[in-house]
């Protein structure tokens, strides 16, 4: 299915009336709801589709956002359901689908080697989002330094506008976790080298969805990274969806992977509050 711009913003407004975080490499404004029920209650960042291809996180975090919003959730939540924006039209509308140029079609074409751009991760300018931060930047096990599908570093940190944007956010929202949606393989990734302190909370947080925790002892330039090092409170890359789903994932299998989720903001809220002895196990 193709991915409309306008379409998205929309499905948004039915939801909530969302801020605008900064603008895309395209200047397409990147989009924010929010949830407060509380002035003092915890705070959390939850940042969807940072890769293009991972587009099915935006559509889950959106629908776990609704049921929040719905029942009335102790979190005050900032959702940023869909980070890489140019990304994901590339990813699902390919070249003719994105609003740019001859000159950066041939770009991006001679980068893929492909015209197919389903397996892309990567914005419009080639730069993998998730490895553009300022935490160990350009150090972790694969990066490049050249434009790519995946894995370009980019010319320095926050080089790019939607680096910048989710940056600006953890700068100034005085969040209390940051939970990062990708996919796929059913685990969640925690701490970032020697900032381990909520090892715990991550693990009864993938206890829950069944998945598995792991540490990320090759990572770096993350946008769980960079809140983890300068923070040191939680902070989480959960990777949806089985490992035997091929990329990209379909909505058509939304449900499942929804069902999984379900009741985990409510763990996450208790977790943040030291309330977890009783829910420690899936349900």
């Amino acid at each position: 299915m193709p991915f409309i711009y306008r379409d998205f913003i929309k499905s948004l407004h039915s939801i909530s009336v969302p801020k605008i975080i900064g603008k895309t490499v395209l200047n397409f404004p990147i989009p924010m709801l929010s949830y407060a029920p509380a002035p003092c209650a915890r705070r959390v960042l939850i940042v969807g589709a940072v890769h293009a291809r991972e587009f099915i996180t935006a559509p889950l975090a959106l629908k776990l956002f609704k049921d929040y919003n719905k029942y009335g959730g102790s979190l005050s939540l900032h959702l940023v359901p869909m980070l890489n924006i140019d990304g994901v039209m590339l990813s699902r509308n390919g070249l003719n689908g994105v609003p740019i140029c001859e000159k950066r079609k041939n770009f991006l074409r001679e980068i893929n080697k492909s015209s197919n751009f389903s397996l892309w991760k990567a914005n419009i300018n080639a730069v993998d989002i998730n490895l553009n931060f300022n935490a160990g930047w350009g150090e972790g096990e694969g990066n490049l330094a050249y434009p790519a599908p995946s894995g370009f570093v980019g010319k320095c940190p926050e080089s790019e506008p939607e680096t910048r944007a989710v940056v600006r956010l953890m700068r100034h929202g005085n969040y209390d976790a940051v939970v990062a949606y990708h996919s796929k393989g059913e685990e969640v990734y925690y701490g970032f080298r020697s900032h381990e302190k909520h090892e715990n909370k991550a693990k009864t947080f993938a206890n829950y969805l069944g998945y598995t925790p792991k540490e990320t002892p090759n990572s770096a330039g993350g946008l769980k990274d960079y809140f983890v090092q300068e923070t040191n409170r939680l902070g989480l890359t959960v990777e949806v969806g089985s490992d035997l789903l091929p990329h990209p994932i379909e909505e058509s299998e939304l449900e499942p992977i929804y069902n999984a989720h379900k009741g985990s903001w409510d763990l996450l809220c208790n977790l943040l509050n030291e309330k977890h002895e009783t829910i420690n196990m899936k349900r």
